[in-house]
């Protein structure tokens, strides 16, 4: 049995850089030209981490130690 293989794509930048603007461009046109594809963020993709991911980027940015949001 052949196992397609894939790309992994990541796109990096500070906060309000466009990530999440680029990531669903390139999802649309990937679904346009008829190429499945997934799109995730990480800290996210399920309920747990998305409140996880909300604890870091909301709220005074100053109020987790480095350990704490290391953790996080």
């Amino acid at each position: 049995m052949a196992v397609n293989k894939g790309f992994f794509i990541s796109f990096e930048g500070g906060e309000g850089s466009g990530k999440s603007t680029h990531v669903k461009l390139l999802a649309n046109w990937l679904l346009d030209q008829k190429i499945n594809c997934i799109t995730t963020r990480e800290p996210g993709g399920t309920k747990g981490a998305e409140e996880i991911r909300n604890l870091l980027v909301q709220g005074d940015v100053n109020r987790w130690d480095p350990l704490t949001e290391l953790f996080l």
